[in-house]
C-alpha cells in the first residue's frame, strides 16, 4: 500500500513538472497590440523590388503558419513581432507547412528586415540590418541600421513602451526621408490611376460636347 501511496505521489508530481512548459507553451510573450500594429506601420522591400507595410507580410506569415490569420487571441502583427522580439517563445509553437518555417528563420535572422533605404548611385537600396552594409553609405547611417534593433529589443524586454513608440516613429521617419517619400506599391493600384483618368477625361469630353451642342440645340 506504503509502495502504491510512493508510486502515485512520483506520478502526481512528474504530471505537474509536464503541465507546467505546456501551460507556459500557450501563452507566448507579445507586444500590446497597439504597439504591435504601430510596428508594422514600417515598410519592407522583399528583396525583388516590392515595398508594402510589414502588416501585410504579417498577415502572410500568420496565415501560412496557422492556417488563419492570427494566433488564438494574437493579431498577425502580434505574431510577427513575436517571432522578431520573443523568439523562444514563438518558435516552440506547432507549424503548419515547411515553407512558414523557412520564412520564421529568415526573419529571426534578419534577411527578410529589409527596413532602411538608402540612395546609392542614383538608386534607393533597402538594406537588413544584418546585411554587410557598404562603407559608401556613411558612417553615420551604417551605425544606425545596424545599431537600432539591438537598441529596441532593449527596451522591448524592458517593457518600456513609451521608449519603443518613439523608436519606432524615428524609423517610420528615416523610411519617408529616405525611401523616395515613404511610398508603396500597395498605395495606390495602377489599375485606379487608369480608372480616375478615364473618368476625367470622360468629364471633359462631356464638357466640350456641352459647350459645342447645347447652343445649337437651344436654337432648334
Amino acid at each position: 500500500m506504503r509502495m502504491l501511496s510512493c508510486i502515485y505521489r512520483h506520478t502526481l508530481l512528474l504530471a505537474l513538472l509536464l503541465a507546467g512548459p505546456v501551460s507556459a507553451m500557450s501563452s507566448p510573450k507579445a507586444l500590446p497590440k497597439d504597439v504591435a500594429s504601430h510596428f508594422c506601420q514600417l515598410l519592407v522591400n522583399d528583396g525583388n523590388g516590392r515595398i508594402y507595410p510589414l502588416s501585410m507580410y504579417a498577415q502572410h506569415l500568420t496565415t501560412l503558419l496557422y492556417e488563419v490569420p492570427h494566433y488564438e487571441d494574437f493579431t498577425a502583427e502580434q505574431v510577427l513581432t513575436g517571432f522578431i522580439f520573443y523568439y523562444d517563445d514563438w518558435v516552440q509553437l506547432p507549424a503548419s507547412s515547411r515553407e512558414a518555417l523557412t520564412l520564421v528563420q529568415e526573419l529571426h535572422t534578419g534577411q527578410t528586415l529589409r527596413l532602411f533605404p538608402h540612395l546609392s548611385d542614383g538608386e534607393i537600396i533597402w538594406y537588413a540590418p544584418t546585411d554587410p552594409i557598404p562603407e559608401s553609405v556613411g558612417t553615420e547611417h551604417r551605425k544606425y541600421m545596424q545599431e537600432v534593433f539591438s537598441r529596441l529589443n532593449g527596451e522591448v524586454q524592458a517593457g518600456n513602451w513609451q521608449n519603443v513608440e518613439e523608436y519606432i516613429d524615428k524609423m517610420i521617419k528615416y523610411q519617408c526621408q529616405y525611401g523616395n517619400n515613404g511610398k508603396s506599391e500597395a498605395s495606390t493600384p495602377t489599375y485606379l490611376i487608369y480608372i480616375v483618368a478615364l473618368f476625367l477625361l470622360g468629364l471633359v469630353v462631356i464638357s466640350i460636347f456641352i459647350r459645342t451642342f447645347a447652343p445649337k440645340l437651344t436654337k432648334q
